[in-house]
């Protein structure tokens, strides 16, 4: 794995495929490589809160923190995306 990584969103990319782009470049592996985004977060909702223009409409800013493919991804209305590898021991896991 690579380092942590911090994007910005093209305005002609969905917010998804930035982010699965984004997590395979830290992974070190090709993105087709990757498990469906759609398995941990509901990617309709994501581009759609996210999409370039959006913060316009919101009151709030918005961000958005999960876990995908072994890496921690926070979106932030401000239309970046940081990913960066979770550690394999977590405080409190006595594996």
């Amino acid at each position: 794995m690579q380092e942590p990584k911090t994007v910005r969103v093209n305005s002609d990319e969905s917010v998804c495929f930035t982010v699965v782009d984004a997590v395979a470049d830290v992974r070190a592996i090709d993105p087709l490589e990757l498990s469906p985004l759609g398995a941990v977060v509901d990617t309709d909702a994501l581009d759609a809160l996210f999409a370039p223009g959006s913060e316009l409409t919101r009151p709030h800013d918005v961000d958005l923190t999960f876990e995908y493919e072994g890496c921690g991804v926070t979106v932030e209305s401000g239309g970046t995306v940081s990913v960066a590898p979770v550690s394999a021991a977590r405080p409190g896991d006595h594996r």
